[in-house]
C-alpha cells in the first residue's frame, strides 16, 4: 500500500461518507487508496466523531391476510354440497372413511367442502406429545394427499375446496413463532403441503370460510361448548345468519326466529376415531352432512350421523 498522510477536514468527511455508503470490497478499496489497513480504516471511521449516516431504508409492509369469506356460487336448479371435516390424520376412522367414501361416490355431489382438520399436526402441538411420534409428520400428510388422491379419481366432477382449520393452523403458529425463518421458504404452506393444486382443491385460509349463496357460511370455527347444539347457537351469536361449523366432533342445531326470517346454525360431526390416545373417552360423535341449494337462494341441511361405522339414507344401508 502506498503510505499517505491521513484525510481531514472536509476531505474526512467525503471520506466517511463513502465509507457509510460502500459495502465490504468498497471500504476495502477505500482503505487501499489511503494506503491503510481495513481494520484501520474502521478505526479512523469510528474515532473521528463524525456522525454515522446511513441510507434510507424503506420499511417492509406486508398486506394484512384476507379475511372475507370465499364467495360460492351454485350452479343448477338443484345443488348438493357434502361437507365433511375433522378426519386429524393419522386418527381416522378407516371404517368410517370408507363408508363415506362409498356413499359420495354413489351420489356424486356437486360440491365437497373439507371443513378442516384433515390432519392433526400432533408434531407441532402446544400440548405434550409422545417423542416417538415425532418423527412422523411427513407420513401423516401423506395420509392427506392420499385421500386427495382417492378423491380426485373418485368424483371427478364435483368441485372440491378446502377451508383450513385450527390443526392446520397450528402449523402456521408454529412456523411464524418457533421457525419464522422456515417460513419463508417455498413450500411450507398447507396448500403446498397438502398439494392442493395437483388435485384442483381451493384454499381457503383459517377462519375465512365459504359464503354460499350469500346466505350459508361454512367455515371451521374455533368454538367449543359443553354440549351439543350449544356451539350451533353460539355460532349464530357471532356471526347472525345460517351457517355451519365444525370444530366440536358432535353433530348439533340451532334455529332462531324473528322479525326478519327464520336462520339456523348446525354443528357438523367427526370422522375421525373415537378413541385415539390423547384423551379418553371424548363426546364425539362420528358423521357428515348435506345441504342442498335451489336457485332462490333456499337450503336444507340433512345431518347424517354414523353409528357403529353404518348409516341410512335413502332407504339404503351404508356400512
Amino acid at each position: 500500500m502506498t503510505k499517505r498522510k491521513r484525510p481531514a477536514g472536509k476531505e474526512l468527511e467525503d471520506w466517511c461518507r463513502h465509507w457509510d455508503e460502500s459495502n465490504h470490497n468498497g471500504k476495502l478499496a477505500l482503505c487501499q487508496k489511503l494506503g491503510v489497513t481495513y481494520d484501520t480504516g474502521k478505526h479512523i471511521r469510528s474515532e473521528c466523531g463524525i456522525p454515522i449516516k446511513t441510507p434510507p431504508t424503506t420499511p417492509v409492509i406486508s398486506e394484512p391476510r384476507v379475511n372475507v369469506p370465499l364467495h360460492l356460487r351454485t350452479k343448477g336448479d338443484i345443488a348438493t354440497v357434502a361437507i365433511v371435516g375433522d378426519f386429524h390424520h393419522p386418527y381416522q376412522d378407516n371404517r368410517v372413511v370408507a363408508v363415506v367414501e362409498d356413499f359420495l361416490g354413489t351420489i356424486q355431489p356437486d360440491y365437497l367442502i373439507y371443513n378442516g382438520d384433515v390432519n392433526d399436526f400432533y408434531q407441532v402441538s402446544v400440548f405434550a406429545k409422545d417423542p416417538t411420534r415425532l418423527g412422523s409428520l411427513q407420513s401423516d400428510i401423506d395420509v392427506t394427499t392420499n385421500m386427495f388422491k382417492r378423491h380426485d379419481a373418485l368424483l371427478p366432477n364435483t368441485k372440491k375446496i378446502f377451508v383450513e382449520g385450527t390443526h392446520e393452523n397450528r402449523w402456521f403458529k408454529y412456523l411464524q413463532q418457533q421457525a419464522p425463518a422456515v417460513s419463508a421458504l417455498h413450500g411450507n404452506t398447507i396448500s403446498e403441503l397438502y398439494k392442493l393444486a395437483d388435485f384442483d382443491i381451493d384454499y381457503v385460509p383459517f377462519e375465512r370460510g365459504v359464503l354460499i349463496n350469500h346466505i350459508f357460511l361454512v367455515l371451521h370455527g374455533d368454538i367449543v361448548s359443553a354440549h351439543s347444539s350449544y356451539t350451533a347457537k353460539r355460532h349464530y351469536e357471532k356471526h347472525g345468519g345460517c351457517g355451519m361449523c365444525n370444530h366440536t366432533h358432535r353433530g348439533g342445531s340451532y334455529y332462531k326466529r324473528d322479525r326478519f326470517g327464520v336462520w339456523g346454525w348446525w354443528e357438523n360431526f367427526c370422522l375421525c376415531r373415537l378413541d385415539p390416545d390423547w384423551v379418553q373417552n371424548p363426546d364425539w360423535v362420528q358423521g357428515f352432512s348435506l345441504v342442498h341449494f335451489d336457485n332462490k337462494d333456499r337450503f336444507w341441511v340433512e345431518q347424517i350421523p354414523i353409528i357403529n361405522s353404518m348409516f341410512i339414507y335413502g332407504g339404503k344401508v351404508y356400512k
